[in-house]
């Protein structure tokens, strides 16, 4: 009987310790799966018709990487004294959108966290190629030893998958308000004045107010749509579908960037005149389209 009950002892404490093993493992799958997660989309960009495939590109490059790899890329990315935004490219053609998530802290909080990184993946090399040495199922007194180990083991890399975690969190959370931001009324209005500010023909009413001004700094809206005809005629012809304007007049008044001015005529009526502002409008008042 006291065999048995020798036995019977044995048999479970290396079945805990088979457990505390399991529990290890999972506890640094679930540390490469976090890094994965944050190095994956810390940083999205891309035109309106790429972004997607972008950040999706980037999902699948994380997916691939070692953990050596994904630290590194943490470490030189998401941590605050690391990564310089990438510039927008030169020959882009579409509004490119871009979203970058980083850590605050100083030079000691860097370090902290590397050596913390460097720590994790140490002690995840040592239970995965090194732990078998420990393993002596028929010496209870070394089961014990194990089981210490492991739950050493565990509460030096849960901090570590804690604050993970916090920081993955709290990069949801910055997307979604950015997110947020950017669908509200006020942002929407100011991206549509963006665009409309950058279009063929308020470029074009630009460069006429510059070159074809009168004296006092006015120059007749007449030539730029003379002008807008021959050179921007698309743009004219589709004007108000693609901007809700039908005159060039209530163009260049929406975009904030002219004064507009009726003249009266000696024999009756007006010709406008236009000029650039020095200031932009941040809030123009649309005319009725």
């Amino acid at each position: 009987m006291d065999g048995r009950g020798n036995t019977n002892h044995d048999q479970v404490s290396s079945d805990a310790v088979l457990r505390k093993i399991g529990r290890n493992v999972v506890l640094f799958q679930q540390i490469e799966g976090l890094l994965k997660f944050l190095v994956a989309n810390h940083k999205v960009d891309g035109s309106t018709s790429t972004l997607e495939e972008r950040r999706q590109h980037r999902v699948e490059k994380a997916h691939k990487q070692t953990m050596g790899q994904l630290i590194e890329q943490f470490s030189d990315g998401i941590l605050s004294d690391a990564g310089e935004p990438s510039p927008e490219p030169e020959d882009v053609t579409e509004v490119w959108m871009s979203f970058t998530f980083t850590t605050s802290g100083d030079s000691a909080f860097y370090e902290t966290q590397r050596a913390d990184m460097k720590r994790m993946v140490d002690e995840r090399n040592d239970l995965i190629h090194h732990f078998l040495p420990r393993w002596e199922p028929e010496s209870s007194e070394r089961m014990v030893e194990a089981a210490t180990y492991l739950d050493e083991q565990r509460a030096r890399v849960l901090p570590i998958f804690e604050h993970l975690r916090t920081v993955c969190m709290s990069m949801r959370d910055a997307r979604q308000s950015t997110a947020e931001f950017f669908a509200s009324e006020e942002i929407q209005h100011q991206f549509e004045l963006l665009l409309l500010q950058h279009s063929p023909l308020v470029l074009m009413l630009q460069e006429v107010a510059a070159q074809k001004s009168r004296g006092d700094g006015w120059a007749y809206i007449a030539d730029a749509g003379r002008v807008a005809w021959l050179q921007e005629t698309d743009a004219v012809t589709h004007m108000k579908e693609r901007h809700g304007y039908a005159t060039l007049k209530k163009l260049a008044a929406a975009s904030g960037l002219f004064d507009l001015f009726d003249e009266p005529l000696a024999h009756g009526g007006f010709r406008t005149l236009y000029r650039a502002r020095s200031s932009p409008a941040l809030n123009p008042v649309d005319e009725n389209p």
